[in-house]
């Protein structure tokens, strides 16, 4: 049986922006995003079915209401778990925008009377000012030339999801009464959250590239044989490889707003005017809307 023409179709959403991506695409094939030549993704609005997605904590704790809610609002999007949490916290601000308008209101405590002040971020000068990331970043020691590459989103909702299950266990702490088992407790969540972090160093390292026997230049890019190294080799190495994971991270969305607190006066007599950082976390920045 043939679907019928739909005659509301004409009152489908239309995108209601384009907008850039910080690595514009470099990192992925088609199967991950469909890029357009004008390296800008049409942005739609959400739904009244996004809207109650993003409401479901439980989904946005393990990184689910993201990923269909992006793919619902970024059609262009295919997998949104294997792009990079850079891009995708630019798309998140972009479907904020599409949905509710440019203006997002974002309240930071004043460094002088310590009271809430509120300010309002813009949308469109947010994505203006975002950083963009370059095809190849690399360390060298020793020889070695480690190529690294940003987070993924997949490896950023893996973080999330075993901060969030450190902290509950670190809460329950205080409810067992026995000192030796809080101890053993206590250093299994720190185990735990060390194995993490040094997981998500490895997922980071792209290659590691040597000169070999024969003089020529050979790269190694099996996870097994990248873990085995991270695992046998100086902290030096991995000091090296955090410095540029911190660097490269940061790059994307801008965070930082000015904000006046009218009952604080600068030197000069105006109003105190201070930076505050914008959390964008899907959390609360959709929550709140």
């Amino acid at each position: 049986m043939t679907n019928k023409h739909n005659p509301l179709s004409s009152h489908f959403r239309a995108p209601k922006m384009f907008v850039p991506i910080p690595s514009a695409g470099k990192f992925y094939d088609s199967k991950v995003v469909d890029m357009p030549e004008t390296l800008e993704l049409p942005i739609f609005s959400m739904t009244a079915k996004d809207e109650m997605i993003m409401k479901n904590p439980d989904a946005l704790l393990n990184g689910e209401a993201v990923a269909q809610v992006i793919h619902s609002c970024v059609p262009n999007i295919k997998n949104a778990r294997a792009m990079l949490s850079s891009d995708i916290e630019v798309l998140l601000v972009a479907i904020q925008g599409a949905t509710y308008g440019d203006d997002v209101e974002v309240t930071a405590e004043c460094p002088q009377c310590k009271e809430p002040q509120t300010g309002v971020a813009s949308v469109e000068t947010a994505i203006a000012t975002m950083g963009h990331i370059d095809e190849t970043y690399t360390v060298e020691h020793n020889g070695l030339i480690i190529a690294i590459r940003p987070f993924t989103y997949e490896s950023t909702i893996r973080a999330g999801v075993t901060n969030f299950k450190s902290t509950r266990s670190l809460q329950a702490l205080a409810d067992v009464p026995d000192e030796m088992e809080r101890l053993r407790l206590f250093n299994n969540n720190f185990k735990q959250i060390a194995e993490l972090n040094f997981s998500l160093i490895i997922d980071s390292v792209a290659s590691i590239t040597f000169n070999n026997d024969e003089g020529e230049q050979e790269a190694v890019t099996d996870r097994h044989h990248i873990s085995e190294f991270l695992n046998n080799a100086d902290n030096a190495v991995g000091k090296k490889i955090e410095e540029q994971i911190a660097t490269l991270n940061d790059i994307g969305i801008n965070h930082t707003m000015r904000i006046a607190c009218e009952k604080c006066i600068d030197d000069e007599g105006a109003s105190l005017i201070f930076e505050s950082k914008v959390n964008f976390d899907p959390v609360n920045f959709f929550t709140a809307s």
